[in-house]
């Protein structure tokens, strides 16, 4: 049964406003809800009224008076089926909401099949899923990362979970997806193919700025942003980047904004959101305190249009985790400058999976590849113009994303199977081999034990190296040897780091405060010398497919007995 036919067969009168709203754009009420009209069959709901307007109201002595934190609803209704993104706010201040809102709905999308999706789970923007969920008809698609909980709420022969790229398409209307998470780690934002109209929910802000709730969520928001500007510009998603217009969760929060009279958010408010997060980053943003009272979101960041609301202590500390200067970011990287000729890039897929750029006068070494690195060859073209040589500390998948970009790699001989699907050369490294950059050379030490291939570079000059997952990143996983590999491993390294002044090493998942160091190698030696010794014993561990694991000295190893006492 449609929507529609539901309707018809509970006999609910359909406003003659509702009516007259498909003459043209006017804003019309019906029950607790305004509906307008953007364009040809693709409708606006907020829910306020003449009796219940939208947003603050305050009286001549500035004292607030009337609040309606309005929140938004967005109809489209194609040849074929309709879409609902979003179902406002819970209705308590009027009788006749859940009817309006399904009478409002029908009439627009007649006996058209309709479901409901959302931008993300909060209330405010789920306040109505008991309406719906009346309709038998109605089906519900929904944003996975957000929506787990949801489920035992909703039928499963109603309901579907989705992620980013999923498309609706509606006849006539084609709606597709972004995952945009920050606000909440499922926000999802929703593009209406070939008319340039973006609905955002809470995901970029609708004016009074972006909640940011801790940490975690930052980060993952520093990536969603360029992200979604790198959606947007890419030409085959045929987005007008002059005419798009984004329409948020809170359409009443525009106030804040300063825009020419009708215009809507668009790629400059994204851009500068952008730097905005870039200014979070380096301690540079514009702030003032927010007064509003909540926990954690005690902090107005600005910049131009963009705000970002969060806490400033929590953004110190993220700024301040890193002794690495803050230089550049796309959607999958960020990266940090360790000294003039060197960086350090971080994704955000795998535990700050890392890469490592080191220039010299002639040629630049990159080490690691990420997880999900398509375009890592233009963010290393952003620090430096030298030809690039691609190199692996090993064959692990969250290391080699983005050798993609590059005709050529190097690896360790016994890790080049891994690389079965790279089409490009590969080339192998060799324990000793020395790489000249022109003026700096990166000297290659075989250091097996995390995988077969596992190598550690070294610049002597520098006093420090770079070493992958060989020492763990403070996780320690022993895939590719025994503990007696291991010792010689880090008996080697040790040595070597003594000889030649190596103060630390990089590794395979930096996130500011957990370099390598000589003492680092050498606790773990002892610790798998006690292990073969018998004085230490493991316990049981089923993470990544080991089964066992020991911890001290700030470092767990796991590895799996008795392979590895072997």
């Amino acid at each position: 049964m449609n929507l529609g036919t539901y309707l018809k067969s509970l006999s609910i009168l359909v406003f003659t406003a509702v009516l007259a709203s498909c003459a043209g754009p006017r804003d019309v009420e019906v029950g607790p809800y305004t509906v307008s009209v953007i364009e040809k069959n693709v409708y606006h709901i907020q829910d306020f009224n003449s009796t219940n307007p939208s947003g603050e109201t305050y009286d001549a002595d500035g004292k607030l008076t009337h609040f309606n934190n309005c929140s938004d609803i967005y109809l489209l209704v194609g040849e074929n089926e309709a879409l609902v993104i979003d179902l406002s706010n819970a209705i308590n201040w009027a009788d006749n909401a859940a009817e309006s809102l399904r009478s409002l709905i029908a009439e627009r999308a007649g006996d058209k099949p309709v479901t409901v999706t959302f931008t993300h789970s909060h209330g405010d923007h789920t306040g109505m899923l008991p309406a719906m969920l009346e309709v038998p008809g109605v089906r519900f698609a929904l944003p996975e990362a957000d929506f787990g909980r949801f489920a035992a709420r909703i039928p499963e022969d109603r309901r579907e979970f989705y992620d980013e790229g999923k498309v609706f398409d509606l006849g006539g209307l084609v709606v597709e997806t972004i995952a945009v998470p920050g606000h909440t780690v499922g926000s999802m934002v929703f593009y209406l193919k070939d008319h340039n109209l973006l609905f955002s929910g809470d995901a970029v802000g609708s004016g009074h700025g972006v909640w940011i709730f801790n940490e975690d969520s930052f980060y993952n928001y520093a990536s969603a942003v360029p992200h979604l500007i790198e959606w947007l510009e890419d030409p085959e998603n045929g987005v007008d980047l002059d005419k798009l217009q984004i329409y948020g969760g809170h359409y009443w929060q525009k106030d804040w904004l300063t825009l020419p009279k009708g215009s809507e958010i668009g790629m400059e408010y994204l851009r500068e959101m952008q730097e905005l997060v870039n200014q979070i980053e380096t301690g540079t943003a514009s702030a003032e305190p927010s007064n509003l009272g909540r926990q954690g979101l005690d902090t107005y960041f600005r910049n131009g249009n963009a705000i970002i609301t969060w806490s400033a202590e929590q953004a110190e500390k993220h700024r301040s985790q890193y002794p690495e200067t803050f230089i550049y970011r796309d959607a999958d990287i960020v990266f940090r400058q360790i000294d003039e000729h060197t960086w350090e890039g971080n994704g955000h897929l795998v535990y700050n999976e890392s890469v490592y750029v080191v220039e010299g006068d002639d040629k630049a070494l990159v080490i690691d590849a990420g997880s999900n690195m398509p375009h890592l060859d233009k963010a290393v073209a952003a620090l430096t113009d030298k030809p690039v040589m691609m190199a692996l500390t090993h064959g692990h998948g969250d290391h080699v994303g983005g050798i993609v970009c590059f005709p050529e790699v190097w690896v360790h001989p016994a890790d080049a199977g891994m690389l079965r699907r790279y089409e490009g050369k590969v080339n192998h490294l060799e324990d000793g081999q020395v790489i000249d950059l022109g003026g700096r050379q990166i000297e290659v030490l075989y250091t097996p034990g995390h995988t077969s291939g596992s190598v550690t570079f070294f610049d002597k000059s520098k006093g420090y190296g770079f070493s992958g997952d060989a020492f763990g990143s403070t996780n320690l996983l022993l895939f590719g040897g025994t503990f007696k590999t291991l010792i010689n491993t880090c008996t080697r390294t040790a040595e070597y780091m003594q000889k030649n002044g190596i103060t630390k090493l990089y590794p395979g998942h930096y996130h500011g405060d957990n370099p390598e160091t000589l003492q680092r190698v050498l606790d773990e030696k002892k610790m798998s010398q006690e292990v073969l010794s018998g004085r230490r014993k493991g316990t049981p561990d089923s993470a990544n497919g080991l089964n066992r694991s020991i911890t001290d000295f700030g470092v767990t190893i796991r590895y799996n007995d008795p392979q590895a006492l072997q």
